[in-house]
């Protein structure tokens, strides 16, 4: 058979954007901008606000793609672009399909009209005819859940019930394109749930295009990231490191401390090389109360991150506290010790040192540092020169097959105002294997399973 033949097929692309900008008149007074009405051409009284400009980039099908950036950043007027709200000013943009979009609280709606009206002029909005939002209407409902509120207008909605509904109308219209804002922090936990479900189904069958502030969040669910700053396209392309560069960014600006950069550029193609062969060839004559079990690798000195020279991070280590396996090889259940170990090379009045392990989307799944622990004897100054080491004794948790990435970080300050003078992510690599955890992040200690018949 020939390669061709072998080839997977190419997925389609959903979304493409060539050269997008967008510039909008700012006058100063209106009579500036009457005086450009009746002159027209022979003088201009505006100035140029370019609120986005030379932005490319594509989405496939399949793809979900994460846009980060800060505040007047071009994120919203991105979007408004995508969905056509908004004609660009220059470049291009095509999408395919029919385009669902939660962008601003009570976009589309009638704040005079009923919940149940509403339903109706946004689905139709949205391409559905009456007949189609007819046969879904159970469905909607059931999926906003908001009783019998949906006979009164929705001016007397609070903010979540908005949401509740919204959401409820894009969820069932088989959008080919989904674009999703931060409207969904004012939802409930159980609804937040809910939409977080479809979000996941939506990212695996068709396109995805999810606006956040929380890069966990973004790491978590969507496959590329666009980071815009200043209505500028600043990186395009893997979740994971693009988001570690807008962190750096956010960093470095907010707390005027010259940073380096450390790490390799691809993150993905450094956690390969750094599990490779970190597992001993005779692990599967290991058998353990829940068949978990994991090696260790520490990458301290290659890793992803940032410096302010102020202090460096010496050892990021993980060891059984009842073995001495050169291998570093340890199993859910087992008391493990995990130190970090930093290095002042300035004084320091109040350090700090934590630990974070993160799955393989980048979410937090445990961590700790010595803020909490401090007492007032460790609050002395650490000169410079001085080595600092924090020892964390814990019950290793069950985790699932797959690679962990522990970061590690030594900071001063205190719990509000702090600096970060060295952040080192995938400071060592933790990879799982013949995991029996079967569903979960985590897996649970189940001491006993009792399973009979009730007899009355």
């Amino acid at each position: 058979m020939s390669s061709e033949a072998n080839a997977l097929p190419t997925r389609k692309s959903i979304i493409e954007v060539n050269d997008l900008g967008k510039c909008y008149r700012i006058y100063d007074s209106p009579t500036a901008r009457l005086k450009q009405a009746i002159r027209g051409g022979k003088k201009q009284y505006y100035r140029e606000f370019w609120a986005l400009r030379n932005a490319s980039f594509e989405v496939r099908q399949g793809e979900s793609l994460g846009i980060i950036g800060r505040n007047g950043s071009g994120k919203s007027t991105l979007l408004q672009l995508v969905c056509g709200t908004l004609t660009p000013t220059e470049g291009k943009i095509s999408s395919q399909g029919r385009i669902a979009a939660l962008l601003e609280l009570g976009s589309g709606f009638n704040p005079e009209f009923t919940g149940l009206e509403n339903i109706y002029l946004n689905a139709s909005l949205l391409g559905l005819t009456k007949e189609e939002t007819v046969s879904r209407l159970e469905e909607i409902l059931a999926f906003a859940d908001i009783g019998d509120f949906i006979e009164q207008p929705v001016k007397a909605y609070s903010s979540g019930m908005i949401v509740r509904l919204a959401f409820a109308v894009i969820a069932h219209v088989n959008a080919d394109i989904l674009v999703v804002d931060e409207a969904l922090a004012v939802g409930d936990a159980i609804f937040v749930q809910r939409c977080m479900r479809f979000i996941r189904q939506v990212r695996e069958e068709r396109c995805l295009l999810f606006v956040s502030h929380d890069t966990e969040a973004v790491k978590s669910l969507c496959s590329h990231a666009l980071w815009l700053s200043e209505g500028s396209v600043k990186a395009f392309g893997n979740c994971k490191t693009t988001a570690l560069d807008y962190l750096r960014f956010c960093y470095a600006t907010s707390s005027n401390e010259e940073i380096m950069v450390t790490g390799k550029i691809d993150q993905e193609m450094a956690r390969e090389e750094a599990i490779e062969d970190v597992l001993p060839p005779d692990l599967g004559k290991h058998v353990y109360d829940y068949g978990t079990i994991g090696a260790y690798s520490e990458r301290l000195g290659e890793c992803n991150g940032w410096k302010t020279g102020n202090a460096e991070l010496t050892e990021a280590s993980i060891r059984a506290v009842n073995s001495d396996d050169k291998t570093q090889v340890f199993r859910g259940g087992e008391e493990v010790i995990i130190t970090i170990r930093a290095l002042a090379h300035k004084a320091l009045s109040q350090p700090i040192l934590g630990f974070a392990v993160k799955n393989s989307l980048g979410q937090t799944l445990f961590g700790e540092n010595t803020l909490a622990t401090r007492t007032r004897d460790d609050l002395r100054v650490v000169k410079a020169g001085e080595e600092i080491e924090a020892i964390f004794r814990l019950w290793f948790p069950m985790l699932p097959n797959g690679e962990y990435a522990l970061t590690a970080a030594i900071a001063d300050g205190d719990a509000i105002t702090h600096v970060q003078h060295h952040w080192a992510e995938d400071a060592a690599i933790i990879r799982v294997s013949s995991s029996s955890v079967r569903s979960g992040l985590t897996g649970a200690f189940i001491t006993d399973v009792g399973f009979h018949i009730v007899q009355d």
